[in-house]
C-alpha cells in the first residue's frame, strides 16, 4: 500500500471511530482565524504560524493549515495519529474538560503542565507512529525530537514548559519502551 492510500485508510479509521470528525482548513473557520490574531498577540508576535503551519484540534475537527492537501501523505499520516489522541481526549474529557486542562491548569503559560500532559501523549503517538511508518532511525531522529522539544519551550504552544530536559527524558523513556515493544 503506498502512502497516499495508507493516509486514506487512516482518515476513514477515525471516521469510523468518531463519525462527526471532519478535517477543515484553519482559514475557513471565523473562530480559527481570531485565535490565530489572539495567539500572535498572547506570544508578543512569537506564534506567526498558527494558520499557516499548525495542526489543530478541537472537539471532532482538526482544523488544518494552507496548503495541508499539498503536504506529503506521509506527513499528513503522521499528524492524523498525533491529533487522533486529541480526539480521544476530547471524547474523554469533554471540551470544558479539555478547554480548562490545556488553557488554564494550573496557568496558562511557562508552567502549563495541563498542556504539556496532553501534548506529551499525542507527541509519543508522533514517536510511534514515525517508528512504525518510517522505521526506527527516523523514530530516533534528533532533528524530531529537538523540534518536539521546542514545541514545548517554544512560543508555538505559549512557552507551556520550561524545562527541556524534562521533555527529552520523558521521550527517551517512551523510546526505550518501543524498544521492548519491538524486541520483546
Amino acid at each position: 500500500m503506498d502512502d497516499q492510500a495508507r493516509y486514506e485508510a487512516y482518515a476513514e479509521e477515525l471516521r469510523q471511530e468518531f463519525p462527526r470528525f471532519v478535517i477543515r482548513a484553519k482559514r475557513a473557520s471565523l473562530g480559527q482565524r481570531l485565535i490565530d490574531r489572539f495567539l500572535r498577540l498572547l506570544t508578543f508576535g512569537g506564534n506567526k504560524s498558527y494558520l499557516t503551519s499548525v495542526v489543530t484540534t478541537l472537539g471532532n475537527t482538526i482544523y488544518v493549515p494552507d496548503g495541508w492537501d499539498r503536504w506529503a501523505p506521509i506527513q499528513r499520516h503522521l499528524i492524523l495519529r498525533h491529533e487522533a489522541i486529541h480526539l480521544r481526549q476530547f471524547r474523554r474529557l469533554t471540551l470544558p474538560g479539555m478547554a480548562f486542562i490545556y488553557l488554564v491548569l494550573p496557568v496558562p503559560l511557562f508552567f502549563a503542565g495541563g498542556r504539556a500532559w496532553l501534548e506529551l501523549e499525542a507527541y509519543k503517538e508522533t514517536l510511534t507512529a514515525t517508528w512504525e511508518l518510517q522505521g526506527r532511525e527516523a523514530a530516533y531522529r534528533k532533528s524530531l525530537h529537538d523540534g518536539i522539544v521546542s514545541r514545548f519551550t517554544g512560543s508555538d504552544y505559549g512557552w507551556m514548559w520550561l524545562w527541556g530536559g524534562s521533555i527529552r527524558r520523558a521521550l527517551k523513556r517512551h523510546m526505550k519502551d518501543l524498544e521492548r515493544k519491538t524486541n520483546g
